[in-house]
């Protein structure tokens, strides 16, 4: 027993000795890395891995001020200078790590400092942004379960905690899917802050305004805000009946409840004249009082409530929470929603265009070695070595010469492999080691262009690669970055540990977004990158389309770019035309074509067999860029994550299809050599090289979205017209 205690002594000694040692490695790593503290970032220190996020950092005037953040796999990458303005240098970064780190550069400061950023929302969160007081919204996330299981994230935090408020840009709002609004909250907020959730919904956002009584206040004030309303407003009316909200929400009760009696809603100047679809009304007629009206602003929607929903009767209305999940949704009901499968494969629409680029195609492309060649190879190289290395040495007697079979042997079959490589190698520098994606948006109401562009770079060997768009966008904004899978996978951004490379270094970008420098790529590897841009496009479309009484499409289009468009058609509502190749300036009548069919059928490419359409089913592994692209860029009318399995992760601010149930078509094509600036002008070279930059071969779709001719008298003819 004495020994044994002795024993016990000395082992609680050697653990208290570890202990002391593990406290001071811990103290020791903690003081590496300060907290964030003064630095803002996303919304109330509130974002989302991988997608664009505003970073405020005090600065004094003057100051020439840098970020770094890493990337998924650990490698800082600094940001241009940041703009300084009222002690605040303000940047746009991409974190890429689920636990990152954060480096500050101030030019007169010396060496730079390094603090830890709180842990980001994971890359494939859904997330929801709240401006205001609004508790219903976070029981509506809890009824809108994704196929996986999780929820939407609710961000609520005050606008004034917000990193965002200086250039007014639609990144400072990229990590967010919704945004819902109250009226009375919105009129306190900053009008640059304002002025960029109007270029995020104009970039393909989704903004749902609850605005009654307060719309009025919002009108007043003038700014974007007023113009998220559907129309110029007269005066405020009482709402005497609650019929028509209730039937939407699917509840009742708001009659009883107290305040009911004061509501105030919305009465237009001109109700017939109002921008958008009417869904809910009060009356006999959707002019009489409108109280949900959906509308297309730029590439996203607009869906406007005529109540104050924060406030009483319906802050603790509990039809609330099922009204809100019909506003997100849009038309869609219960039994429409979409549910992704969890079958192996990628993780998104967003990886599976990723594999696709990195696969060999049509064009060329960047290929790997078969896996049977591998494994042969492998097989063979053992059966030398035993039994027919060990069955020469041994015959022979002389047990020495296996020091010199086994270096020949080794030799050799390196040899044989590096030989067999050079079959899907491209070579050092050419074009087929590139592949490159692309779609080019053009939003004929309003003349504004919007390009999003995707590239992998393939190397033989260990370099470092500068890659640009610095000519993009006809002097518009321009934007490159990593690109990455999203989700916890072997390399991707919310993966725990960083993807180990062979070639670990810090980048930079250049004086602007626009282009990064120094970008290391591994030998035998591929680098891939995502690009956005935006520009002007004044009278690209000619058109008389209108809508006529059972929902299809009659009249002509033309477009004016300065190439011809491929294999076109036409999408409004659930239907498709076929046009075809539509030369610039050329006129397309659709009375002239065989009429409309199914749009998620041609988009699902359903047949007829035995008197039954068979959708074919979406294949998860295929690599057809121009597929994946068409299908992404309309995946709701498609049939969603139901018919592909996925969810469409980067790629859902592409999906036009909010836009077909409205005063909108969409005008599809392909072209193999569009004019400049019509495409994105990637600049790839080798860091250091004086060659001229290389341009990857690229898959393209463009897609013109445009209005409506409403009919004389319709409602929303003059709100056309002046849009």
């Amino acid at each position: 027993m004495i020994r044994a205690s002795i024993r016990g002594r000395a082992l609680t000694r050697r653990l208290s000795r570890s202990s002391i040692v593990a406290g001071l490695v811990v103290a020791a790593a903690a003081a590496a890395a300060e907290p964030a503290g003064d630095v803002a970032i996303g919304f109330g220190g509130r974002f989302r891995a991988g997608s664009w996020t505003t970073l405020a950092v005090p600065a004094r005037d003057g100051d020439v001020v840098h970020a770094a953040v890493q990337d998924p796999d650990g490698e800082f990458v600094r940001s241009p200078a940041a703009r300084v303005a009222g002690g605040v240098a303000r940047f746009h970064v991409r974190v890429g790590r689920p636990t990152g780190r954060l480096r500050i550069e101030h030019g007169a400061s010396g060496a730079p400092r390094e603090v830890d950023l709180p842990p980001p929302l994971p890359a494939t969160a859904e997330v929801w942004l709240m401006v205001g007081d609004l508790p219903a919204l976070g029981r509506a996330a809890r009824l809108m379960p994704r196929g996986d299981g999780a929820r939407p994230t609710v961000i609520g935090a005050p606008a004034k905690t917000w990193a965002t408020g200086v250039a007014g840009s639609a990144r400072d709002f990229d990590g967010v899917d919704a945004i819902v609004a109250c009226g009375r909250a919105l009129a306190e907020v900053d009008a640059a802050v304002l002025a960029g959730i109007d270029a995020w919904i104009r970039d393909g956002g989704r903004l749902v305004l609850a605005a009654g009584a307060s719309a009025d206040r919002l009108a007043a004030a003038g700014g974007p805000a007023a113009g998220w309303l559907p129309g110029a407003i007269e005066n405020l009316a009482p709402l005497r009946r609650f019929a028509a909200i209730e039937a939407h929400a699917r509840s009742s009760g708001l009659a009883e409840r107290p305040a009911a009696a004061d509501v105030r809603v919305p009465v237009f100047a001109d109700r017939r004249s109002l921008a958008g679809t009417v869904d809910v009304f009060e009356g006999n007629a959707a002019t009489d009082l409108p109280l949900v009206v959906r509308r297309a602003h730029g590439f996203g929607t607009i869906t406007w409530l005529g109540l104050d929903l924060d406030a009483e009767p319906f802050r603790g209305w509990p039809g609330a929470d099922t009204l809100l999940v019909r506003l997100l949704r849009g038309r869609a009901t219960d039994a429409e929603a979409t549910r992704p499968t969890t079958a192996v494969g990628p993780p998104d629409l967003a990886g599976q265009l990723r594999l696709a680029l990195e696969a060999p195609g049509p064009d060329g492309g960047i290929a790997p070695v078969p896996f049977a060649v591998i494994a042969g190879l492998g097989l063979l190289y053992v059966g030398c070595i035993f039994p027919l290395e060990w069955w020469l040495v041994s015959r022979s007697g002389r047990p020495w010469l296996a020091w010199l079979t086994l270096p020949v042997l080794a030799g050799g079959f390196t040899a044989v492999a590096w030989a067999a490589s050079g079959g899907w190698r491209p070579a050092a520098g050419a074009a087929d080691g590139m592949r490159a994606a692309e779609i080019v948006d053009i939003d004929a109401a309003a003349g504004a262009v919007r390009a999003r562009a995707w590239l992998a770079v393939w190397r033989r060997d260990n370099t470092a690669v500068d890659v640009s768009v610095a000519d993009a966008g006809q002097g518009g904004d321009a934007a490159v970055s990593w690109w990455a899978d999203a989700g916890p996978g072997f390399g991707a951004i919310d993966a725990t540990v960083p993807h180990p490379t062979l070639v670990a270094d810090d980048y930079a970008y250049g004086d602007s977004l626009a282009g990064l420098r120094g970008v290391p790529v591994a030998a035998v590897s591929t680098r891939l990158f995502e690009a956005g841009w935006s520009g002007r496009a004044a009278d690209a479309v000619t058109s008389t389309l209108v809508r006529d009484a059972q929902g299809t499409l009659r009249g002509s289009v033309s477009h004016h770019l300065p190439f011809a468009l491929a294999d076109c058609r036409l999408a409004h509502g659930g239907w498709i035309y076929d046009v075809g190749d539509l030369p610039p300036d050329t006129r397309h009548d659709l009375a002239a074509g065989r009429g409309p069919r199914s749009l998620a059928g041609a988009l699902a490419r359903r047949e007829a067999i035995k008197e039954r359409q068979a959708a074919a089913r979406w294949d998860r592994a295929g690599t057809d860029v121009a597929r994946i692209l068409e299908v992404a860029g309309l995946h709701a009318a498609a049939g969603g994550a139901g018919y592909t399995g996925l969810e469409a992760g980067r790629l859902a601010r592409l999906d036009l299809s909010p836009l077909l149930p409205l005063d909108r078509a969409v005008l599809l094509g392909t072209a193999a050599t569009p004019a400049a600036p019509w495409s994105t002008p990637w600049r790839i070279t080798d860091s250091g090289a004086t060659a001229a930059p290389a341009a990857p071969p690229a898959t393209r779709l463009y897609r013109i979205v445009i209005p409506l001719t409403p009919p004389p008298g319709a409602p929303g003819a003059a709100a056309e017209s002046a849009e």
